[in-house]
């Protein structure tokens, strides 16, 4: 192996560890946020584990994008706009409404998203999609 590659190996493997530790950090700092929305919006064991499946996914978007400087940087993000969407067009029955709710709350609190929902469940606003 030559230097270069050696060098270039090297630096991947900092960069993946400089992630790592990140997405520890992020995920200490937003646990209790986390864990907050869990409280607000009562869902089964199921939805729970979906949204904290969700959560990480965030945390990863964020760690990876956090350095990000130019529009090209971003240029593998997709934003959707909710345009005075009906919450119930989105969830097939009550408690996927709920999953919805604390899904977009979620968004929000990682600043992922700008989303309000009315109170008559209509959803406005955008959320990088991940």
């Amino acid at each position: 192996m030559t230097q270069a590659r050696i060098r270039e190996r090297v630096r991947q493997i900092q960069e993946r560890v400089r992630k790592q530790r990140r997405f520890a950090e992020l995920e200490k700092e937003t646990r209790e946020c986390y864990e907050s929305i869990i409280g607000r919006h009562p869902l089964p064991e199921e939805y729970q584990q979906y949204l904290e499946r969700e959560w990480k996914l965030g945390l990863k978007v964020i760690v990876e994008y956090e350095d990000a400087t130019t529009p090209e940087d971003y240029h593998e993000l997709s934003i959707y706009t909710y345009d005075s969407t009906t919450l119930s067009d989105y969830a097939e029955s009550d408690m996927d409404e709920r999953f919805m709710r604390a899904n977009l709350d979620l968004a929000n609190a990682l600043g992922l998203a700008m989303v309000t929902i009315d109170e008559a469940g209509n959803i406005t606003g955008e959320i990088i999609e991940y």
